[in-house]
């Protein structure tokens, strides 16, 4: 069921309205929130929300008989409307990024009061996933991100083999999930592709793992399908390599996200932007799972160009730790 959570008028003269799906199950059920599109670029998860809105619907009216809708679910297909509006990360009127802008107020910009609508929306639910992609100029393999290890177990049921700790800094605590983590929900992001960019395969990797979560958890029933927990590879936020450039130029990526590399591997190069010469080859200082790549060119020098997942201290999470 589609319902208004959010109105008002922007500084610009027009109405803003946004809206979540929303389907009860059973009484005294527990509830999801799925939120995707906090900014206007993450594509991919905006696409996810919007065919698990369509495939909630069909089960609703009939159309999946198989299954049924056994929990409280509610989806947010898109918060920041206004900057998706633009194909932009974040609405240039403000320029806020909406998450940095988490708890929000209910009287103040724009950005920050659909972050307070959106809190105030999620705060009882017991699960929350957000669906998003890289950051701006980089690509991401699908992966779990979450705050707490002790999430570890529930985590197999998103059935994404990788799975990342949050690292401590401090904006995080304006962020939602931080927002929803200290509020005690069990939360989660999902992240999978590229900025601006709509991935179908991307999309549906993520459309699958929140399907599963919503099987094995029981917010979903269905006559023979039950879902499955799977294996998690667990890396803590200090097993993290970050590669950095050493020259300004133009990077060229020579490897995939989802690959893992070996020592001394080659990632990339930076040439010069005018001769074209290599002026260095980045190479994996640490074995690792190459989990974020980037893929805009242009590079400064101690530009990051790729992230690492390595496996010292890795724990194989199956099925305890």
């Amino acid at each position: 069921m589609k319902k208004e959570f959010f109105s008002t008028q922007t500084p610009l003269g027009e109405t803003l309205s946004l809206y979540k799906n929303f389907w009860e199950g059973p009484e005294l059920s527990e509830t999801l929130a799925i939120v995707s599109g906090l900014h206007g670029d993450r594509l991919n998860g905006l696409m996810a929300a919007s065919r698990l809105s369509r495939f909630l619907g069909d089960i609703a009216q009939g159309r999946e008989p198989d299954f049924k809708i056994t929990g409280n679910i509610q989806i947010f297909p898109v918060v920041n409307l206004p900057a998706l509006s633009e194909g932009n990360a974040a609405w240039s009127y403000d320029n806020l990024d909406a998450d940095r802008a988490f708890p929000g107020l209910e009287e103040g910009d724009l950005t920050e009061t659909l972050c307070h609508a959106v809190l105030q929306q999620t705060a009882q639910s017991d699960y929350g996933i957000i669906l998003q992609t890289a950051e701006p100029h980089y690509t991401d393999a699908p992966h779990i991100k979450m705050i707490s290890a002790n999430l570890k177990s529930l985590a197999r049921n998103l059935d994404l083999r990788v799975t990342r700790e949050i690292a401590e800094f401090p904006a995080l605590t304006l962020q939602l999930i931080k927002q929803w983590h200290a509020l005690g929900m069990a939360s989660f992001i999902l992240s999978a592709g590229t900025p601006g960019v709509v991935d179908p395969s991307q999309s549906d990797i993520l459309f699958e793992s929140v399907l599963n979560f919503m099987l094995v958890t029981g917010f979903l029933s269905h006559t023979h399908r039950k879902g499955h927990k799977r294996e998690l590879d667990f890396y803590p936020a200090k097993n993290e390599c970050t590669l950095l450039t050493k020259h300004s130029g133009m990077f060229l990526p020579k490897s995939k996200v989802g690959n893992w590399l070996n020592v001394d591997q080659t990632v990339g190069e930076v040439v010069d932007l005018y001769s074209g010469e290599v002026l260095e080859t980045v190479t994996a200082r640490e074995a690792g799972f190459l989990v974020t790549l980037r893929v805009y060119p242009l590079v400064h020098e101690q530009e990051p160009v790729a992230v690492l997942l390595t496996r010292k201290n890795k724990r194989r999470f199956w099925p305890f730790s």
